[in-house]
């Protein structure tokens, strides 16, 4: 009886230590930058880099980054803005860039109303390269 639930336990240390492993690994690599990123800021400055990155705002222009782990690809991109309660889209501002950019400001992008919005950098051909969140408050 001793040997089997010994033998229980090692099996199941052994699982656990491989969802831990397998969980730490994919947040390793969201720490590491390796996994394409759709953010925010107010802006963005040429020495400064991002200014006031967050994921929560007030009404307003704001500026749409985009971190990839490879080159875009693509000349012509669109920044797709879905209201994520009703699933409409409320705007879609396009943009050209170059084939091999791999870190990317879209500026001008307005959130007139508060709420919660899904931001996706679309291929004109529909399909998505990476889409964040954000929420616009009062």
């Amino acid at each position: 009886m001793k040997k089997l639930l010994t033998r229980e336990f090692k099996f199941f240390a052994a699982l656990l230590l491989l969802v831990a492993v397998t969980f730490g690994c994919s947040k390793l690599k969201e720490l590491t930058g390796d996994s394409d990123r759709l953010y925010f800021c107010e802006r963005y400055d040429a020495v400064d880099g991002e200014i006031n990155e967050a994921e929560k705002f007030t009404t307003g222009t704001l500026t749409v980054m985009v971190k990839l782990s490879k080159p875009i690809g693509v000349t012509d991109v669109d920044i797709n803005v879905t209201d994520k309660e009703t699933g409409n889209v409320v705007e879609t501002y396009p943009y050209t860039v170059s084939t091999d950019m791999d870190y990317i400001y879209f500026y001008g992008v307005k959130f007139e109303e508060p709420g919660e919005y899904k931001v996706s950098c679309l291929k004109r051909d529909g399909s998505v390269i990476v889409s964040g969140e954000i929420e616009i408050i009062d």
